[in-house]
């Protein structure tokens, strides 16, 4: 009976050494999983832990089947209890394990929250650099027109003021021909009374020359 135990102890044992082992390499890699996968593994680690935790139960029951005050009893009483020692010790090591990630991730979280504030404001402020400059582009483009229109304007009271020079000049041209017109009728006009005038003359004259001879006769 107490070999049967003693063996079955051994077997406990065995898986127990497998057992540790791999919750040990696992806790040693969780670092190294991708974020998406540490829940799964984690899971993973504490399902092996409670097996562990299982096989602890079956050995102290199995521990208490031994004959009291045995050897092998006491033996084996001492390997379970440090057995449980070194099973608390792999709780607490996968607690700080996943307490570091945690913070890992925290951190990470926090670096990139405060990247993505910086990205936001970033494009904060380059939205309103780019609506200063379209107002600008816009405000200069307003400038153009209008300035575009003004001289429209004014080119267009040039040419206004250019056909009245044309016209005023075209009436002076007109006027400088009717005076001359006037000038040469009023010359003829002058001749003529001057023509008539010296015809009264030679008339006068021819009478006062008749009656004087008339007078000079007539005594």
């Amino acid at each position: 009976m107490a070999n049967t135990i003693i063996g079955l102890l051994g077997q406990f044992e065995q898986e127990y050494s497998v057992n540790t082992a791999e919750i040990t390499a696992k806790i040693g890699q969780l670092s190294t999983v991708p974020k998406s996968d540490r829940p799964a593994a984690i899971k993973e680690v504490r399902n092996l832990l409670n097996e562990v935790n299982s096989l602890l139960e079956q050995m102290d029951l199995s521990v208490r089947d031994l004959e009291d005050q045995s050897p092998a009893r006491q033996k084996y009483e001492n390997r379970v209890t440090s057995y449980k020692t070194d099973k608390k010790l792999l709780d607490a090591e996968l607690e700080r394990a996943v307490g570091r990630l945690r913070k890992s991730d925290d951190r990470a979280e926090l670096f990139e929250t405060e990247e993505d504030d910086h990205m936001q404001q970033t494009l904060i402020n380059n939205t309103e650099t780019l609506e200063r400059s379209s107002r600008k582009i816009r405000d200069a483009y307003h400038v153009a027109v209008e300035t575009e229109q003004i001289g429209a304007d004014v080119l267009q009271d040039l040419s206004r003021q250019r056909e009245t020079i044309n016209r005023a000049r075209d009436r002076l041209r007109e006027g400088d021909i009717d005076l001359s017109r006037s000038n040469q009728i009023a010359s003829n006009m002058l001749h003529r009374i001057i023509q008539s005038r010296l015809i009264l003359l030679i008339l006068f004259f021819v009478l006062m020359i008749l009656l004087l001879v008339f007078i000079y006769y007539a005594i």
